[in-house]
């Protein structure tokens, strides 16, 4: 079966959803089957010039069950990604 799991990004007005897919791409995570920016939101709460950006991740591998143990590394790497990359907080 497929998990899905969600994530928000604060960011920088000016990072692009483009920026973000690269920085998904270069995590190589094989079993990511599917990305979807579904919210994107701006508040003067978030921080001057700062936007949040949801994005949801479709996780499946074909072979096998995917762990909780596994999709959390691969959502820790992600978010790694993302703070040193696009310098992202993780909306909480």
């Amino acid at each position: 079966p497929s998990v899905e799991r969600d994530l928000a990004l604060i960011l920088d007005k000016n990072i692009t959803y483009e920026q973000i897919q690269k920085t998904i791409a270069t995590a190589k995570i094989n079993y990511i089957k599917a990305v979807k920016l579904f919210d994107i939101f701006e508040s003067e709460k978030l921080g001057k010039d700062k936007k949040s950006m949801a994005v949801s991740f479709t996780f499946l591998d074909e072979t096998k069950t995917l762990t909780d143990k596994e999709i959390d590394a691969s959502m820790n790497t992600l978010i790694h990604n993302f703070e040193t990359s696009l310098s992202a907080e993780i909306r909480k």
